[in-house]
């Protein structure tokens, strides 16, 4: 959507996100659905950005106060998940946070050559994560449908579920960005894209080191989306260890990587085939390491009612690194924040106190909001950062225990948002950044968010089997009972004469 006058024009636009973006007042909305961890020492950078495990969903909304603000978001997230056939309906005032620091340095769309004015959000932002969806075949329809040729042509066409499920990673999500045109007098519109990341293993459908797309995904691509002004696919590898036929229509260097770019509207993208080399140039790849890398665990002991927060930053960078710290605890978890401690490990072992230059800290309400904490850190050059901080467990109803009670509660990942040197053509440029940059009529602030794994926090769990034994000795006791008194009540009393 460009101008006012086609705000409503849904030819390619999907009709449903645009009704639901304009009853809700979106400015901006970020969706994704996610199934595995993003290893980030093996992988390297997301190719379009990271995502947190489960259902994840922010978005900037507009409204007159903080009540109609909110219920904008409540609409939101129930047309959401009809739409999507997901559980976003469960996203409430005790899993919703309102970052300050975080998410404010995202995409914000395009600007004229002539003019630098950015789309400025005023609506509020709003965070929702359930760490505990999963995602199946029964999302992937709805996201599929939302593409203008469906699974007729193009992507929808390649999108194989059986092979998309039985993988390491994947993630899919839509996203609205605010944009300002560049030919149209400055209209402000929304920029609409959907993204699905997957990881496979092609020994696990018993190919070897030659397979083409279509092997690999077991569909056939036989045109590009006839709507589609242009349709490529850029195939980004390492040029020593894999060849990539047929001949790509160009070469580029994005990001320091070399980039094969084929237009799928000359052929098709199923007859890409690679073929890789004996053997792997881990030193290469070993450079390709993103700049930020962090892991969390928790502490403490399972039964017991007290624990701890442990989240170890990396940075490989040899100059400092600005990065935002965002982390969400549920109310049960009640954060202690005098105990919060920044230690900083360099290579030779010296250890020495970090602070944060801002820190943003909200209490939790017990079935009303999150904790939530917010630190701006400088990561000092190669080194190992490590945050603790301590929390006590609460009680909640036996009512509000999962099913599987004893197996804990899912606790959704800290995320930690740093701007890389995007000015450089190093090695240190992730790739969708690149990508971004490489337009020069877009305006986009390049930011990696890195999420770090989930935790299991276990409550004390009541002994759910206490009402069936309630129930057995009680009717035990009943039975006993009302057998002695029916005989009693039932039965005739007479005295037996003894026999002669």
């Amino acid at each position: 959507m460009d101008n006012q006058e086609l705000r409503h024009h849904y030819h390619l636009f999907p009709r449903q996100i645009g009704e639901i973006a304009l009853q809700n007042n979106v400015e901006e909305l970020h969706l994704s659905f996610t199934q595995g961890n993003w290893r980030q020492g093996s992988w390297g950078y997301s190719p379009v950005g990271s995502q947190g495990v489960g259902a994840e969903v922010f978005a900037w909304i507009s409204g007159a106060t903080q009540e109609e603000s909110l219920d904008k978001w409540k609409g939101l997230t129930n047309a959401l998940s009809g739409v999507f056939c997901a559980s976003l309906n469960f996203i409430g005032d005790d899993n919703t946070s309102m970052p300050q620091l975080a998410f404010n340095t995202s995409a914000r769309g395009k600007r004229s050559s002539s003019s630098s004015s950015v789309p400025e959000r005023h609506g509020v932002l709003r965070h929702g994560l359930l760490p505990r969806e999963n995602v199946c075949t029964e999302n992937l329809t709805p996201w599929v449908k939302q593409l203008p040729c469906q699974a007729k042509s193009g992507l929808g066409a390649l999108l194989n579920p059986y092979r998309l499920y039985n993988m390491n990673f994947h993630s899919m999500g839509i996203s609205l960005a605010p944009a300002v045109s560049a030919v149209d007098d400055g209209q402000t519109g929304l920029v609409y894209k959907q993204h699905v990341t997957v990881v496979l293993n092609p020994h696990t459908f018993g190919l070897d080191r030659n397979w083409t797309l279509g092997e690999l995904m077991d569909r056939d691509v036989d045109a590009a989306c006839p709507v589609a002004t242009s349709s490529t696919v850029r195939v980004v590898m390492p040029e020593s260890e894999t060849r990539v036929l047929p001949k790509p229509m160009r070469k580029e260097t994005l990001g320091g990587q070399v980039t094969y770019v084929y237009d799928i509207q000359k052929q098709s993208a199923s007859e890409i085939r690679f073929e890789f080399a004996d053997t792997t140039n881990k030193k290469e790849a070993q450079q390709r390491l993103p700049l930020v890398e962090a892991h969390r665990h928790v502490n403490g002991h399972g039964g017991g009612i007290s624990g701890g927060v442990e989240t170890e930053i990396i940075n490989r960078s040899n100059q400092p690194v600005d990065v935002t710290y965002f982390d969400t605890l549920p109310w049960y978890l009640r954060v202690y924040l005098h105990t919060l401690t920044i230690e900083a490990v360099n290579p030779d072992g010296d250890i020495f106190k970090q602070h944060p230059t801002q820190m943003i800290f909200t209490p939790a309400i017990d079935r009303g909001r999150p904790s939530t904490i917010e630190l701006a850190v400088t990561l000092p050059a190669n080194t190992r950062t490590t945050l603790r901080y301590n929390f006590d467990k609460g009680f909640i109803k036996y009512t509000e225990h999962p099913p599987d009670a004893n197996r804990g509660f899912n606790i959704g990942p800290a995320i930690i948002s740093y701007r890389p040197d995007t000015d450089s053509s190093g090695i240190d440029k992730p790739l969708f950044c690149a990508l971004q940059s490489s337009h020069p009529s877009a305006y986009f602030e390049c930011e990696v968010r890195v999420y770090t794994e989930l935790f299991l926090a276990s409550l004390p769990t009541p002994d759910f089997s206490m009402p069936y034994n309630v129930i057995t000795f009680t009717c035990t006791v009943l039975a006993l009972f009302f057998g002695r008194i029916f005989n009693l009540l039932t039965r005739d009393f007479a005295v037996l004469k003894g026999s002669d």
